[in-house]
């Protein structure tokens, strides 16, 4: 399975992710995402607008994006410069993953384009398409979404038709850790995690350095790109987007910036004395740390908002782990969702409360603004996990442009245990490589995550499970598949966390 790994930078563990529901469950193996058109994602949007509105009032053109070998965000990105608007002005509910077939729903204001300029812009730009084009009256924004319907189909399955049936039946009836998935955390060599710490210390330099050396695993055996070893050699913004390749729309957007100083200031080498001006002073350059600052907060402010999210994810994770080593029953000090009125949640106070409170209940916080961390050991160790990093949880700032207000990082409860919705599955034989309507053929490397080690199992005689399922919003299919997949470790995890420069 893949989703286990950030090409060689990063591993389950690194990110927090480490226990079962079922630690008793025998897996079933077999490989996910052997092909895009192997993991298919269909958003589930919000139930229809009112159609009391005229024409006239629905300001927004929405419309269907279908995408292949792109996420979300660089799709949108290609979208925009066909069409010449600031990517910033689409809306979207969710970031859709790249090495999948997928579905979403965007929206752009009728003010910019016309129905027949974006299905041009759109025509031909490999790897989307846009259909369902009309009239909406407010923009998309994240989170605006039911869910999302998956159907997947895992290569390889050794398992026999009994064992599978028993871990389908322990996915629905018991679910799964909530974990955020491993795509949230970074994409060709970089960490995201780590990226968004740098942004949240304040730390441009790293910020940058991360980014464009792509340096920042801690595992070190990421191989670093061609574009990224010119620019480390070099320190040239133009050299290193020579050689930077389609798609890596952040690191272009940095380099762009880094380009536009080193013009204004005159290249990357420091400025030469003639003999003409040894009297004069030379002309006074920008700190680096300026530099890094004014180019990476050039990036939007979604796209650095994520980073920093992603930062809190892994600690959410963490702390995910270190409750379900506290069992899987409501204890004091937990938070739970108030079944008498949805969407509000309480803590649990009295020990009757706990016994009888589902597990499906209970809920972990997201560090930020509002919100309070659970009164128990998982709560102290979430504290002191930012502590350590310079970093309080109330008081999560990202430094914005100019002399904007610092921007509060917005937290939110969200699930720990969580089951998927209208499952079902069949078993059927290996079909070798995938149909597809799309022009680039399947076979084909079609994004930077092309998955190349299981293709070989794909005719071995061993069968294929194909799941169909709903999950809500946020929630990654990848950590349900893990849940029936992987291998269970020999024992409990440890308490993987030491505060300590030595440790």
């Amino acid at each position: 399975m893949d989703c286990g790994s950030i090409r060689g930078i990063a591993d389950e563990a690194d990110v927090g992710i480490a226990a079962f529901v079922n630690e008793k469950l025998k897996p079933i193996g077999g490989a996910l995402k052997s092909f895009p058109e192997d993991f298919v994602v269909k958003e589930l949007p919000l139930e229809s607008e009112s159609g009391d509105e005229e024409e006239e009032e629905k300001q927004f053109l929405r419309f269907r994006l279908k995408k292949r070998g792109l996420d979300t965000l660089e799709a949108v990105d290609a979208l925009a410069s066909a069409c010449h608007i600031p990517p910033h002005r689409f809306g979207f509910a969710g970031i859709k993953d790249s090495f999948a077939v997928t579905t979403q729903e965007l929206t752009v204001p009728r003010t910019l384009i016309t129905e027949a300029g974006l299905r041009k812009a759109a025509a031909n730009l490999p790897g989307l398409r846009v259909g369902r084009v009309r009239r909406s009256r407010r923009p998309l924004a994240p989170g605006r979404l039911r869910g999302n319907r998956f159907i997947l189909r895992v290569r390889g399955i050794q398992a026999d038709t009994n064992e599978v049936k028993e871990a389908v039946d322990s996915l629905e009836t018991r679910g799964f850790i909530n974990y955020v998935g491993m795509q949230r955390f970074g994409k060709g060599g970089v960490r995201s995690d780590l990226l968004g710490l740098a942004y949240l210390q304040g730390d441009f330099v790293r910020c940058v350095d991360i980014l464009l050396r792509q340096h920042s695993g801690e595992k070190g055996n990421a191989r670093m790109p061609k574009w990224a070893e010119v620019y480390q050699r070099t320190n040239s913004a133009e050299a290193a987007l020579r050689k930077l390749p389609e798609g890596c729309w952040a690191e272009r957007r940095l380099l762009r910036a880094l380009r536009r100083r080193q013009d204004i200031e005159g290249g990357t080498a420091l400025p030469k004395w003639s003999e003409e001006g040894a009297t004069s002073a030379p002309k006074r350059r920008m700190r680096w740390c300026d530099v890094a600052r004014e180019a990476f907060l050039g990036l939007p402010r979604t796209i650095r908002a994520l980073y920093a999210h992603s930062y809190v994810d892994r600690l959410w994770n963490m702390g995910a782990t270190e409750r379900k080593q506290m069992g899987l029953q409501c204890v004091d000090g937990d938070w739970i969702e108030d079944l008498a009125h949805p969407g509000t949640y309480r803590p649990v106070q009295l020990e009757m409360e706990a016994l009888t409170a589902s597990v499906f209940q209970l809920v972990l916080p997201r560090p930020g603004a509002g919100m309070a961390l659970p009164a128990h050991r998982v709560g102290q160790f979430m504290r002191s996990y930012l502590a350590y990093d310079g970093l309080e949880p109330e008081e999560l700032t990202l430094e914005a442009p100019n002399a904007d207000e610092p921007v509060h990082l917005t937290g939110c409860m969200r699930r720990v245990i969580v089951r998927p919705e209208k499952l079902s599955w069949y078993l059927e034989p290996n079909l070798g490589v995938p149909d597809t309507d799309w022009a680039d053929l399947p076979g084909k490397a079609v994004s930077r995550a092309t998955n190349t080690r299981t293709r070989a199992k794909h005719l071995d005689g061993s069968k294929s499970l194909v799941l169909d399922f709903h999950l809500g919003p946020g929630q990654y299919a990848t950590m349900a598949m893990r849940e029936v997949m992987r291998p269970r470790p020999s024992k409990a995890p440890q308490h993987h966390v030491f505060f300590s420069d030595t440790e």
